[in-house]
């Protein structure tokens, strides 16, 4: 399995209401990523809109990419997110700066 980390910028006067909206995450997107390989997927973000996101994946986080993208319900799911990041309109997905990973204490 692959680590994948990358970091997003989350509209701060948005904040609450992008944790509201992963409250209630579709569970046809759950499903989705499931099958595209998204595991222990977790977001984490800070009160000025940094996002860090983490999962683990058989290939790279190009694959997965490739994988939801294939999927009606990323499509849907990307335009009602696409509002809550900074560069509004812009889908998450074609914004994820992966990081390298640096350590890893197995």
């Amino acid at each position: 399995m692959n680590r994948i980390s990358f970091v997003l910028k989350v509209r701060a006067d948005m904040l609450d209401e992008y944790r509201e909206a992963h409250q209630a995450v579709w569970p046809e997107m759950q499903d989705a990523l499931r099958r595209h390989g998204w595991h222990n997927y977790t977001l984490f973000v800070r009160n000025d809109g940094t996002l860090f996101g983490y999962f683990e994946t058989p290939g790279s986080l190009q694959d997965a990419l490739d994988g939801m993208a294939s999927e009606e319900v990323n499509q849907r799911w990307q335009d009602a997110m696409a509002r809550f990041f900074e560069g509004a309109g812009d889908h998450a997905d074609t914004m994820m700066e992966e990081l390298d990973e640096v350590f890893h204490l197995g």
